[in-house]
Protein backbone atom coordinates (compact mmCIF):
# COMPACT_ATOMS: atom_id res chain seq x y z
CA UNK A 1 0.00 0.00 0.00
CA UNK A 2 1.19 3.51 -0.80
CA UNK A 3 0.02 6.77 0.79
CA UNK A 4 1.24 10.11 -0.50
CA UNK A 5 0.21 13.05 -2.63
CA UNK A 6 0.90 16.73 -3.13
CA UNK A 7 -2.25 18.77 -3.41
CA UNK A 8 -1.59 21.19 -0.56
CA UNK A 9 -4.29 20.22 1.90
CA UNK A 10 -4.79 16.44 1.76
CA UNK A 11 -4.50 13.99 4.64
CA UNK A 12 -1.73 12.19 2.75
CA UNK A 13 0.35 15.27 1.95
CA UNK A 14 3.45 14.32 3.92
CA UNK A 15 6.49 16.45 4.64
CA UNK A 16 9.31 15.41 6.97
CA UNK A 17 7.80 12.17 8.28
CA UNK A 18 9.53 11.40 11.61
CA UNK A 19 7.79 8.17 12.57
CA UNK A 20 5.40 5.47 11.34
CA UNK A 21 3.84 2.68 13.39
CA UNK A 22 1.63 -0.20 12.24
CA UNK A 23 -0.63 -1.93 14.77
CA UNK A 24 -2.18 -4.90 13.04
CA UNK A 25 -4.23 -5.86 16.10
CA UNK A 26 -5.88 -2.45 16.24
CA UNK A 27 -6.03 -2.22 12.45
CA UNK A 28 -4.29 1.14 12.16
CA UNK A 29 -1.27 2.86 10.66
CA UNK A 30 -0.05 6.00 12.48
CA UNK A 31 2.20 8.53 10.75
CA UNK A 32 3.99 11.38 12.56
CA UNK A 33 4.32 14.26 10.08
CA UNK A 34 7.01 16.64 11.31
CA UNK A 35 6.26 19.29 8.71
CA UNK A 36 3.05 20.41 10.40
CA UNK A 37 3.56 18.53 13.72
CA UNK A 38 0.53 16.27 13.26
CA UNK A 39 -0.19 12.65 14.20
CA UNK A 40 -2.28 11.10 11.43
CA UNK A 41 -4.15 7.81 11.80
CA UNK A 42 -5.19 5.57 8.89
CA UNK A 43 -6.88 2.20 8.58
CA UNK A 44 -4.89 -0.68 7.08
CA UNK A 45 -6.82 -0.09 3.85
CA UNK A 46 -5.31 3.41 3.67
CA UNK A 47 -8.49 5.21 4.68
CA UNK A 48 -7.89 8.34 6.77
CA UNK A 49 -9.44 8.33 10.25
CA UNK A 50 -8.19 11.34 12.20
CA UNK A 51 -5.47 13.99 12.46
CA UNK A 52 -4.34 15.36 15.80
CA UNK A 53 -1.69 17.74 17.05
CA UNK A 54 -0.43 20.64 14.97
CA UNK A 55 2.07 23.43 15.52
CA UNK A 56 1.31 25.78 18.40
CA UNK A 57 1.34 26.28 22.14
CA UNK A 58 -1.91 24.54 23.04
CA UNK A 59 -2.24 21.39 25.20
CA UNK A 60 -2.80 19.22 22.10
CA UNK A 61 -0.14 20.89 19.92
CA UNK A 62 3.63 20.61 19.43
CA UNK A 63 6.45 23.11 19.20
CA UNK A 64 8.41 20.61 17.11
CA UNK A 65 7.30 16.99 16.69
CA UNK A 66 10.55 15.05 16.23
CA UNK A 67 9.75 11.41 17.10
CA UNK A 68 6.90 8.96 17.66
CA UNK A 69 7.07 5.52 19.31
CA UNK A 70 4.69 2.75 20.26
CA UNK A 71 3.61 2.65 23.90
CA UNK A 72 1.89 0.17 26.18
CA UNK A 73 -1.81 -0.41 25.62
CA UNK A 74 -3.51 1.45 22.82
CA UNK A 75 -1.26 4.48 23.08
CA UNK A 76 1.68 6.29 21.47
CA UNK A 77 4.44 8.42 22.96
CA UNK A 78 5.72 11.48 21.08
CA UNK A 79 8.71 13.76 21.66
CA UNK A 80 8.61 17.55 21.32
CA UNK A 81 12.21 18.73 21.09
CA UNK A 82 11.36 22.43 21.17
CA UNK A 83 9.23 22.18 24.32
CA UNK A 84 11.51 19.58 25.92
CA UNK A 85 8.68 17.22 26.76
CA UNK A 86 7.17 13.89 25.87
CA UNK A 87 3.46 13.20 25.56
CA UNK A 88 1.32 10.06 25.60
CA UNK A 89 -1.56 9.93 23.11
CA UNK A 90 -4.22 7.21 23.08
CA UNK A 91 -5.37 5.79 19.76
CA UNK A 92 -8.79 7.30 20.46
CA UNK A 93 -9.39 11.00 21.04
CA UNK A 94 -8.75 10.83 24.78
CA UNK A 95 -6.73 13.13 26.99
CA UNK A 96 -3.07 13.81 26.27
CA UNK A 97 -0.66 13.15 29.15
CA UNK A 98 2.44 15.34 29.10
CA UNK A 99 5.80 14.30 30.57
CA UNK A 100 8.57 16.82 31.26
CA UNK A 101 12.09 15.99 30.11
CA UNK A 102 14.30 14.92 33.06
CA UNK A 103 16.50 17.67 34.48
CA UNK A 104 20.03 17.23 35.80
CA UNK A 105 21.95 19.10 38.47
CA UNK A 106 24.61 21.41 37.05
CA UNK A 107 25.73 20.71 33.50
CA UNK A 108 27.03 17.16 33.89
CA UNK A 109 24.50 15.98 31.30
CA UNK A 110 22.79 17.83 28.48
CA UNK A 111 20.36 17.48 25.59
CA UNK A 112 18.14 14.68 26.94
CA UNK A 113 16.27 12.95 24.13
CA UNK A 114 13.44 10.43 24.20
CA UNK A 115 14.20 7.20 22.32
CA UNK A 116 11.16 5.03 23.04
CA UNK A 117 9.48 3.05 25.79
CA UNK A 118 9.72 -0.43 27.24
CA UNK A 119 6.76 -2.80 27.49
CA UNK A 120 6.26 -1.88 31.17
CA UNK A 121 5.88 1.82 30.33
CA UNK A 122 9.32 3.00 31.40
CA UNK A 123 10.73 5.60 29.06
CA UNK A 124 14.13 5.26 27.34
CA UNK A 125 16.31 8.41 27.13
CA UNK A 126 19.80 9.46 26.12
CA UNK A 127 21.80 12.47 27.26
CA UNK A 128 25.24 13.78 26.30
CA UNK A 129 28.10 13.96 28.77
CA UNK A 130 30.14 17.10 27.89
CA UNK A 131 33.79 16.75 26.99
CA UNK A 132 35.89 19.13 29.12
CA UNK A 133 39.35 18.89 27.56
CA UNK A 134 40.09 21.47 24.81
CA UNK A 135 41.08 20.00 21.46
CA UNK A 136 44.28 20.63 19.60
CA UNK A 137 43.86 21.93 16.08
CA UNK A 138 42.75 19.10 13.83
CA UNK A 139 41.82 16.74 16.68
CA UNK A 140 38.35 15.55 17.51
CA UNK A 141 36.66 13.84 20.43
CA UNK A 142 33.60 11.67 21.02
CA UNK A 143 30.78 12.70 23.30
CA UNK A 144 29.71 9.92 25.64
CA UNK A 145 26.00 9.15 25.60
CA UNK A 146 24.34 8.10 28.84
CA UNK A 147 21.36 5.78 28.38
CA UNK A 148 18.85 5.93 31.20
CA UNK A 149 15.29 5.01 32.07
CA UNK A 150 12.57 6.93 33.86
CA UNK A 151 9.22 5.89 35.25
CA UNK A 152 6.19 6.16 32.94
CA UNK A 153 5.63 9.59 34.46
CA UNK A 154 9.18 10.75 33.73
CA UNK A 155 10.59 10.45 37.25
CA UNK A 156 13.41 8.47 38.83
CA UNK A 157 16.44 8.65 36.51
CA UNK A 158 17.96 5.14 36.26
CA UNK A 159 21.26 5.01 34.28
CA UNK A 160 21.78 1.61 32.66
CA UNK A 161 24.61 2.03 30.12
CA UNK A 162 26.97 4.40 28.29
CA UNK A 163 28.15 4.44 24.71
CA UNK A 164 30.08 6.67 22.32
CA UNK A 165 27.90 9.12 20.47
CA UNK A 166 28.66 11.72 17.84
CA UNK A 167 32.22 12.79 17.23
CA UNK A 168 33.02 16.50 17.42
CA UNK A 169 35.88 18.80 16.49
CA UNK A 170 36.53 22.11 18.26
CA UNK A 171 39.08 24.85 17.68
CA UNK A 172 39.83 27.16 20.59
CA UNK A 173 40.67 30.05 18.23
CA UNK A 174 37.09 30.66 17.17
CA UNK A 175 33.54 29.74 18.12
CA UNK A 176 32.77 29.59 14.41
CA UNK A 177 34.71 26.36 13.88
CA UNK A 178 32.86 23.87 16.03
CA UNK A 179 30.59 21.02 15.07
CA UNK A 180 30.50 17.44 13.90
CA UNK A 181 33.60 15.99 12.33
CA UNK A 182 33.12 14.70 8.77
CA UNK A 183 31.49 11.25 8.57
CA UNK A 184 31.17 11.06 12.36
CA UNK A 185 29.02 8.29 13.83
CA UNK A 186 25.42 8.75 14.93
CA UNK A 187 24.37 7.20 18.19
CA UNK A 188 21.20 5.16 18.36
CA UNK A 189 19.06 3.58 21.03
CA UNK A 190 16.64 0.82 20.11
CA UNK A 191 14.19 -0.29 22.80
CA UNK A 192 12.44 -3.63 22.56
CA UNK A 193 10.58 -5.01 25.59
CA UNK A 194 13.16 -5.47 28.39
CA UNK A 195 16.20 -5.20 26.09
CA UNK A 196 18.00 -2.01 25.12
CA UNK A 197 20.07 -2.05 21.93
CA UNK A 198 22.65 0.66 21.72
CA UNK A 199 25.94 1.54 20.06
CA UNK A 200 27.36 3.82 17.41
CA UNK A 201 28.13 3.54 13.73
CA UNK A 202 31.81 3.76 14.59
CA UNK A 203 31.68 0.08 15.50
CA UNK A 204 30.03 -2.66 13.39
CA UNK A 205 27.79 -3.99 16.14
CA UNK A 206 24.87 -3.26 18.42
CA UNK A 207 25.67 -3.34 22.10
CA UNK A 208 22.88 -4.69 24.28
CA UNK A 209 21.80 -4.43 27.89
CA UNK A 210 18.76 -5.63 29.79
CA UNK A 211 16.26 -3.26 31.36
CA UNK A 212 18.24 -3.61 34.61
CA UNK A 213 21.53 -2.69 32.93
CA UNK A 214 22.94 -6.21 32.73
CA UNK A 215 25.27 -6.48 29.68
CA UNK A 216 24.09 -8.92 27.01
CA UNK A 217 25.91 -10.43 24.06
CA UNK A 218 26.23 -7.87 21.21
CA UNK A 219 24.92 -8.37 17.69
CA UNK A 220 27.76 -8.18 15.16
CA UNK A 221 27.18 -6.75 11.68
CA UNK A 222 28.97 -7.90 8.54
CA UNK A 223 28.85 -4.66 6.54
CA UNK A 224 32.31 -3.66 5.26
CA UNK A 225 33.55 -0.08 5.69
CA UNK A 226 34.11 2.13 2.64
CA UNK A 227 37.47 3.88 2.14
CA UNK A 228 37.47 7.68 2.15
CA UNK A 229 38.81 9.12 -1.10
CA UNK A 230 40.03 12.57 -2.06
CA UNK A 231 36.73 13.16 -3.85
CA UNK A 232 34.82 12.44 -0.64
CA UNK A 233 36.97 14.89 1.28
CA UNK A 234 36.54 17.61 -1.36
CA UNK A 235 32.77 17.09 -1.36
CA UNK A 236 32.53 17.42 2.42
CA UNK A 237 34.72 20.52 2.62
CA UNK A 238 32.84 22.22 -0.24
CA UNK A 239 29.58 21.80 1.63
CA UNK A 240 31.05 23.29 4.78
CA UNK A 241 32.42 26.25 2.82
CA UNK A 242 28.95 26.97 1.49
CA UNK A 243 27.55 27.03 5.02
CA UNK A 244 30.37 29.22 6.27
CA UNK A 245 29.94 31.70 3.41
CA UNK A 246 26.32 32.26 4.37
CA UNK A 247 27.33 33.51 7.83
CA UNK A 248 27.64 37.30 8.35
CA UNK A 249 31.35 37.22 9.29
CA UNK A 250 33.98 39.95 8.77
CA UNK A 251 36.07 39.23 5.62
CA UNK A 252 39.26 38.60 7.59
CA UNK A 253 37.57 36.12 9.92
CA UNK A 254 35.79 34.41 7.03
CA UNK A 255 39.11 34.00 5.18
CA UNK A 256 40.75 32.52 8.26
CA UNK A 257 37.95 30.08 8.94
CA UNK A 258 37.83 28.97 5.31
CA UNK A 259 41.55 28.18 5.46
CA UNK A 260 41.04 26.09 8.61
CA UNK A 261 38.65 23.80 6.73
CA UNK A 262 41.58 22.29 4.86
CA UNK A 263 42.94 20.68 8.04
CA UNK A 264 39.72 19.04 9.20
CA UNK A 265 40.31 15.54 10.59
CA UNK A 266 39.20 12.69 8.36
CA UNK A 267 39.08 8.98 9.17
CA UNK A 268 40.42 6.32 6.79
CA UNK A 269 36.98 4.90 6.03
CA UNK A 270 33.28 5.66 6.24
CA UNK A 271 31.28 4.39 9.20
CA UNK A 272 29.86 0.95 8.63
CA UNK A 273 26.21 1.81 9.22
CA UNK A 274 23.91 4.35 7.65
CA UNK A 275 20.75 3.52 9.60
CA UNK A 276 19.62 1.12 12.33
CA UNK A 277 16.01 0.19 13.11
CA UNK A 278 14.74 -2.15 15.83
CA UNK A 279 12.01 -4.38 14.43
CA UNK A 280 8.77 -4.83 16.34
CA UNK A 281 9.57 -8.56 16.52
CA UNK A 282 12.95 -7.93 18.20
CA UNK A 283 15.20 -8.26 15.16
CA UNK A 284 17.56 -5.47 14.07
CA UNK A 285 17.62 -3.93 10.58
CA UNK A 286 20.65 -2.04 9.26
CA UNK A 287 21.50 -0.25 6.03
CA UNK A 288 24.97 0.46 4.71
CA UNK A 289 26.37 3.98 4.79
CA UNK A 290 25.70 6.19 1.77
CA UNK A 291 28.63 8.47 0.89
CA UNK A 292 27.68 12.16 0.90
CA UNK A 293 28.11 12.55 -2.83
CA UNK A 294 25.81 9.62 -3.67
CA UNK A 295 23.91 10.44 -6.86
CA UNK A 296 20.26 11.08 -5.97
CA UNK A 297 19.17 9.68 -9.34
CA UNK A 298 20.94 6.40 -8.58
CA UNK A 299 19.31 6.24 -5.14
CA UNK A 300 15.89 6.59 -6.79
CA UNK A 301 16.62 3.87 -9.37
CA UNK A 302 18.49 1.15 -7.46
CA UNK A 303 16.80 -1.09 -4.85
CA UNK A 304 17.29 -0.07 -1.23
CA UNK A 305 19.01 -2.98 0.53
CA UNK A 306 18.56 -3.52 4.27
CA UNK A 307 20.08 -6.40 6.27
CA UNK A 308 18.04 -8.02 9.05
CA UNK A 309 19.76 -9.73 12.00
CA UNK A 310 17.88 -12.16 14.24
CA UNK A 311 20.31 -12.09 17.17
CA UNK A 312 23.86 -12.64 18.43
CA UNK A 313 25.95 -14.94 16.27
CA UNK A 314 23.45 -14.81 13.40
CA UNK A 315 24.35 -13.62 9.95
CA UNK A 316 22.25 -10.92 8.30
CA UNK A 317 19.84 -11.47 5.44
CA UNK A 318 19.86 -8.84 2.70
CA UNK A 319 16.36 -7.75 1.74
CA UNK A 320 15.63 -5.52 -1.24
CA UNK A 321 13.03 -2.76 -0.94
CA UNK A 322 11.83 -0.20 -3.50
CA UNK A 323 14.49 2.39 -4.52
CA UNK A 324 15.11 5.08 -1.92
CA UNK A 325 13.17 3.19 0.79
CA UNK A 326 13.90 4.47 4.32
CA UNK A 327 12.71 1.87 6.82
CA UNK A 328 10.81 3.11 9.89
CA UNK A 329 8.98 0.06 11.25
CA UNK A 330 9.01 -3.70 10.64
CA UNK A 331 7.87 -6.99 12.13
CA UNK A 332 8.06 -10.52 10.73
CA UNK A 333 5.41 -9.87 8.03
CA UNK A 334 5.58 -6.28 6.78
CA UNK A 335 7.77 -3.19 6.71
CA UNK A 336 6.75 0.47 6.75
CA UNK A 337 8.99 3.13 5.27
CA UNK A 338 9.30 6.36 3.30
CA UNK A 339 10.24 7.00 -0.32
CA UNK A 340 10.65 10.36 -2.09
CA UNK A 341 10.08 11.05 -5.76
CA UNK A 342 12.07 13.37 -8.02
CA UNK A 343 10.09 16.34 -6.69
CA UNK A 344 10.90 15.31 -3.06
CA UNK A 345 7.26 14.39 -2.39
CA UNK A 346 7.13 11.81 0.40
CA UNK A 347 5.11 8.61 0.29
CA UNK A 348 4.50 6.08 3.07
CA UNK A 349 4.78 2.48 1.88
CA UNK A 350 3.64 -0.74 3.55
CA UNK A 351 5.68 -3.54 1.96
CA UNK A 352 5.04 -7.29 2.54
CA UNK A 353 8.29 -9.03 3.45
CA UNK A 354 9.51 -11.96 1.32
CA UNK A 355 9.72 -15.42 2.87
CA UNK A 356 13.49 -15.06 3.26
CA UNK A 357 12.98 -12.12 5.61
CA UNK A 358 10.66 -14.14 7.86
CA UNK A 359 13.04 -17.09 8.26
CA UNK A 360 15.07 -16.84 11.49
CA UNK A 361 17.39 -19.73 10.63
CA UNK A 362 20.93 -19.16 9.43
CA UNK A 363 20.97 -18.07 5.74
Amino acid sequence: MSLGSWTGDGHTDFHDVVGAILDRRAGILVVANGGDATIRTFGLDGGWRRTRGGTGGGPREFGDLTALFGYRGDSLVAFDERRDEASVWSYADGDVRRIAVPSFAGDSLRYPKLNGALADGRLVWTAEKPYRQPDEVGDSHPDTMLIFLTSPGGGGVDPIAETLGRRYFSYAASIHQQGRAPFSPEEFVLPRDSVIHFGSTERPRVERASGTGTPLEPIMFSLPPLPVTGAHRAWEIAGRRRVLNRRPLPPSLLEGQTAVLDILPFPDSFPVLGAVVAGHDGRVWVRGYRPPETDSTRVREEPSVWSVYAGPGRRGRDIEFPPGFDLMWADELEAVGIVRDEFDVEQVLIVPLPAAARDRREP
